[in-house]
């Protein structure tokens, strides 16, 4: 059985982090996505908590038939970058590569040895989670085609965009 490693904040998951998952499920047979930041949230850059990103995830992995080859795991952070390698993957079960579509993260893996893939992003410019935080914090409803449906749902229900717009109010703050 081959695995792949995907790591990442996924604040919120939207349509290109799906995509990645899809494109590592053409070559692996799971892949495990490793919820990173997962002692952070409430703040602007962190808005959903572990479990939170949690359930979006599983919502999604759900309604695309994706349970029992797509697994989670929650990656609180350490703050010590080549450390926070093996850290992770002490975390995590046995895995055959690690992939990501941020070139610092695979640095990272490749440091410690370990193989790693880069997946490719659907339009990194659109489908991202700062992005999709300011559109939330700005009151713009462009957010919603960004993420699959269940996701935005889920937002909904957790009145994740109040959130973010409460957290982020000041027009200066980083997303």
């Amino acid at each position: 059985m081959k695995r792949a490693l995907f790591p990442g904040r996924f604040q919120p998951f939207h349509k290109g982090h799906l995509a990645a998952i899809n494109q590592l499920l053409d070559e692996y047979d799971e892949v495990i996505v490793a919820i990173g930041s997962a002692q952070e949230g409430y703040t602007c850059r962190n808005p959903f908590t572990a479990g939170e990103r949690w359930e979006m995830i599983y919502r999604v992995i759900r309604e695309n038939g994706l349970l029992g080859r797509v697994w989670m795991i929650t990656i609180p952070d350490i703050n010590m970058p080549l450390t926070w390698t093996a850290y992770v993957l002490s975390m995590s079960p046995k895995v055959d590569v690690v992939a990501s579509g941020n070139p610092q993260t695979l640095y990272l893996f490749e440091w410690l040895g370990k193989p790693t893939k880069r997946v490719t992003l659907l339009e990194p410019t659109r489908y991202h989670g700062t992005r999709i935080r300011e559109l939330m914090a700005r009151g713009s409803d462009e957010w919603r085609e960004l993420v699959p449906p269940s996701v935005s749902e889920y937002i909904d229900e957790m009145k994740g965009v109040e959130r973010v717009r409460r957290l982020c109010f000041d027009e200066h703050t980083t997303y």
